[in-house]
């Protein structure tokens, strides 16, 4: 998960190489501060995001910049001060190293005190892929105001998607995560980008409700006829869309349970049956191609990475790979099934909107910026 050199892509944004020469000029990288940060091996996806912030920030000091850090941030204002300080003390090494000081700070999704910000920096960096998906002020604005680029970690993903500009087929995506229904919205998209489209834990639910496969408790109307659609879309042009066959399930008792019959449904969804592991495995056995967004299960409990690790294993034939999710990277890594020569993605939901529409509004403005 090292920072990749650099070099153009078909995404074709500017690097921190494409800038103006920074000495003595003050840069505003805008950073992802909301999601884990840290130098804990056991975390392999927070440690990959730290150092790619801080080689952004060590190639900018290192050129001479005065660098400024911000970024949306969580909770209320004693979190967010305590996620501030966790952020300078994580990169006070790298400017003691090139004796230098940085400034981080929240900001506000405001064009106004966007442009209040903007007006006291001479170029800009965008460092975040995550919320890149969005046309967020704080990423649309100062590309239009001052030079701009892309910073390491939004470098290394977008190297990492490039793969899948024009993927080797059999070109296979895997989805899971929670059931955030954010994920479904134009799963059109990715059905069309993909041979075939493996829909696993909680993330199932919607879509199996929708064929009448489970009682359709809580999703909205409107979200069960986009999903009827999508199984549609899947069949007309032949693009399989892979959904469970039986499912693990936890009561509201604690007690667990594996449904072959997919009729009854009952407390939540915490992995993939032992079933539906064979059938993934074999859609992508085949695959030269995978993408592979978030765990099938409820990992953090071991019990429920099962799927996860039975669908990993399948990864033996060392198919082009694409990767991501906190809890999915550290549940392979830490049982050794992550592969050597994935690609790991720092956010999945922004890659698969990436997949579905063909760009991203942060990466347009970057493209047609100052």
């Amino acid at each position: 998960m090292g920072v990749a050199a650099t070099k153009a892509t078909k995404l074709s944004v500017p690097w921190l190489e494409d800038l103006p020469d920074p000495t003595g000029r003050a840069v505003l990288v805008r950073a992802t501060l909301d999601r884990p940060l840290s130098g804990d091996p056991a975390e392999p996806l927070a440690t990959h995001r730290a150092g790619c912030l801080a080689a952004t920030v060590g190639w900018l000091l290192g050129h001479g910049a005065r660098v400024t850090v911000c970024g949306d941030l969580d909770g209320g204002s004693e979190q967010q001060e305590q996620t501030l300080a966790t952020v300078q003390a994580m990169l006070r090494p790298t400017a003691a190293r090139l004796r230098q000081v940085i400034a981080v700070r929240a900001v506000s999704e405001d064009e106004a005190s966007v442009a209040e910000l903007v007006a006291g920096h001479d170029l800009f960096v965008n460092d975040t892929l995550q919320d890149s998906l969005l046309p967020l002020p704080s990423l649309t604005v100062p590309p239009r105001r001052l030079p701009s680029a892309a910073g390491r970690s939004l470098q290394h993903d977008l190297e990492a998607l490039e793969c899948l500009a024009e993927p080797p087929r059999p070109f296979v995506a895997v989805l899971g995560g929670d059931d955030r229904t954010a994920r479904l919205r134009g799963l059109e998209g990715l059905i069309l980008r993909a041979d075939t489209v493996l829909l696993g834990g909680a993330l199932a639910r919607p879509v199996l409700q929708a064929i009448g496969e489970l009682a359709a408790a809580t999703p909205t109307a409107p979200l069960l006829k986009e999903c009827r659609a999508v199984v549609g879309l899947s069949r007309r042009i032949r693009h399989g869309l892979v959904l469970p066959i039986d499912l693990v399930w936890e009561s509201q008792d604690g007690s667990t349970l594996v449904t072959d019959a997919l009729g009854t449904e009952g407390g939540r969804v915490v992995d993939i049956g032992p079933r539906t592991r064979v059938r993934f495995a074999e859609a992508i056995e085949g695959s030269r191609t995978v993408l592979w967004a978030g765990a099938l299960g409820r990992v953090e409990e071991p019990a429920w990475a099962a799927g996860s690790l039975a669908v990993a294993a399948a990864l033996r034939n060392e198919p082009t790979t694409v990767l991501g999710g906190d809890a999915l990277v550290r549940v392979l890594h830490g049982a050794g099934r992550l592969p050597p020569s994935a690609a790991v993605l720092s956010a999945t939901d922004a890659a698969i909107e990436w997949l579905k529409n063909g760009d991203l509004p942060a990466l347009a403005a970057l493209r047609t910026g100052a």
